[in-house]
């Protein structure tokens, strides 16, 4: 149950056990035996004033019936009180279009946030499959860095054996051959297919 309804029904109640209250009162609440006065009848108003012949209430008495009447079953009470509720009441349904309106800004945010966090999502997916490839080409093109590297180590090492061989062939015969390789390419390999010019 929400306070607001739970308060428009205490007032509610506090209503009905007031107006019970203020049909009794006169019967019950008033001294009972003879009036002190030996005047005319004394008549008591529901506030507990006397009322007098012209149906105008007096000034309160200080006597005992004027003590025993309590201002919780006066009219005026009755009516501050139900004042109160209703003051209460909009008081509470203010309240509650305020934290409708905040619940409202606080949905239009999250939905913002979730349409965003679903961008940088995306984003990050492309991002990340960016990455693999780029990771994927790195490492393909490190294995062609390698192969070649390979190709030349083996090609300066097949120049330098023909240059060792050369020498061997010079140091033999004593005399430098005509045909001797002057530069340093390396020659071309075996089983690979000769430039097409």
């Amino acid at each position: 149950m929400s306070k607001a309804t739970h308060t428009i029904r205490t007032a509610t109640l506090a209503l009905a056990l007031g107006a019970c209250g203020i049909a009794n009162r006169t019967r019950t609440d008033l001294p009972t035996g003879p009036v002190p006065d030996a005047g005319p009848q004394v008549v008591y108003a529901r506030d507990g004033s006397v009322v007098q012949g012209g149906g105008q209430p007096s000034s309160p008495r200080n006597g005992p019936a004027a003590e025993r009447l309590p201002q919780e079953g006066s009219r005026t009470f009755m009516l501050e009180l139900y004042q109160k509720a209703i003051d209460e009441k909009e008081a509470l349904a203010l309240e509650i279009k305020n934290l409708e309106a905040t619940l409202e800004k606080s949905r239009s945010e999250l939905a913002a946030a979730l349409k965003e966090k679903d961008e940088l999502q995306k984003k990050h997916d492309a991002l990340e499959a960016e990455r693999a490839r780029l990771q994927e080409e790195s490492f393909d093109l490190s294995g062609r860095l390698v192969t070649a590297q390979i190709r030349r180590l083996e090609s300066e090492k097949i120049l330098l054996e023909s240059k060792i061989e050369w020498q061997r062939l010079e140091e033999k015969t004593g005399e430098k051959p005509k045909s001797a390789p002057e530069r340093d390419e390396p020659p071309a390999k075996a089983g690979a297919e000769p430039k097409k010019p």
